[in-house]
């Protein structure tokens, strides 16, 4: 997620992350914010198609780049031309248009369902290989390009070296006394966190109770900080005025490496970026070849090595770096608490009504 909402992109560093068992080595990133105005570049040899890819900008975009459509292009004399920030009204827009300009568009999750369905092209399942990528991953109008997530992070010198359990302890004031730090937005996580605190089954968070929510987060109110950037979060642990937090998996690592924090991987909150083509490409053909090779094994694996997320391809896993392999969210889908982006999509309006009238209360 960025600091702009959607996804917390990371520039590259070496971090030394304090995991479950120990210190493991992860060639990630230091934080970026999305880029605030248009990216371009271009990459690949000339002579063959051209595809104009949308991403998010920022190191984010470099890093796909160099993992997953630069080899491509240049081994296959194909143009690629670079856009950013990706935008959902941009992509509407566009395919409304009937002549769009991007062909392939990096969303986060709350777009690309089948909500969605009249301003993308089907991803074709002759060209991508299904049965490669993580079960629930490949849908009908997107298809998965990385795994992320908001886990609970905590500075284990203020925990007596305890690891504190999602999410229960996040309302444990008396057990692991000190300030707590959440994300700031109604379909961030907050919701389910509370919910999951209460007692309510994972598969049970749907559709949210939003007043038993509500009712659980009153118990700790004065106790929150909360924050609506990715750099907020981070200060907020690292400075140690928050003794624990809720936070995307980019900033806990980068966090880790500054100051004695640690993750709890017991139960996280999955987010993802999404591969999308927009409706009326002329370069549909051209542009699922890419998506192909963009979600196969080398390429998701190439990409763990720049960015923390966890690669969707099934066959990418043993390709990953062990000392990384850790503080990846597809290396705990067993605890994964998965989003419901469509009750979200449909929701998200009247329960922020709710959720700014209690933060005024």
């Amino acid at each position: 997620m960025s600091d702009t909402g959607a996804h917390g992109k990371l520039s590259r560093r070496t971090l030394f992350v304090r995991g479950g068992q120990g210190l493991g080595l992860l060639a990630a990133s230091g934080l970026l914010s999305a880029c605030g105005g248009g990216f371009s570049s271009s990459a690949g040899g000339g002579g063959g198609s051209t595809l104009t890819i949308a991403s998010y900008g920022g190191d984010y975009q470099k890093f796909q780049a160099k993992a997953l459509w630069g080899p491509y292009a240049a081994k296959n004399g194909l143009t690629i031309k670079e856009d950013g920030p990706s935008d959902n009204a941009k992509i509407k827009a566009q395919a409304e248009s009937g002549n769009p300009s991007w062909d392939i568009v990096v969303v986060g999750n709350d777009f690309g369902g089948d909500a969605d369905a009249k301003w993308l092209e089907p991803i074709d399942y002759s060209v991508i290989d299904k049965a490669s990528i993580i079960e629930g991953y490949a849908q009908t109008y997107r298809i998965c390009a990385d795994v992320e997530g908001t886990v609970l992070a905590y500075r284990s010198d203020k925990t007596g070296g305890a690891a504190p359990k999602p999410w229960d302890d996040f309302f444990d004031v008396k057990k692991y006394p000190g300030k707590r730090t959440a994300w700031k937005s109604v379909g961030g996580g907050i919701f389910e966190m509370a919910l999951l605190a209460d007692g309510v089954a994972p598969a049970d968070l749907y559709p949210i109770d939003v007043d038993r929510a509500l009712k659980k987060l009153a118990t700790i109110k004065d106790q929150l900080i909360w924050w609506e950037t990715g750099a907020q979060a981070q200060q907020y642990l690292e400075s140690g005025e928050a003794v624990m937090g809720m936070v995307w998996i980019a900033r806990a690592l980068q966090s880790a490496a500054n100051a004695p924090i640690a993750i709890a991987w017991d139960s996280w909150l999955s987010q993802e970026a999404y591969w999308v083509v927009p409706k009326g490409t002329k370069n549909k053909a051209e542009a699922m070849k890419l998506i192909a090779h963009m979600t196969s094994a080398e390429p998701t694996a190439e990409l763990t090595k720049y960015l923390p997320y966890g690669p969707v391809n099934v066959g990418a896993q043993d390709k990953i770096d062990p000392s990384a392999k850790d503080n990846l969210p597809t290396t705990h889908l067993d605890t994964q608490i998965k989003v419901n982006d469509v009750w979200w999509g449909d929701n998200r309006d009247a329960v922020n009504d709710r959720f700014q009238q209690w933060l005024l209360s």
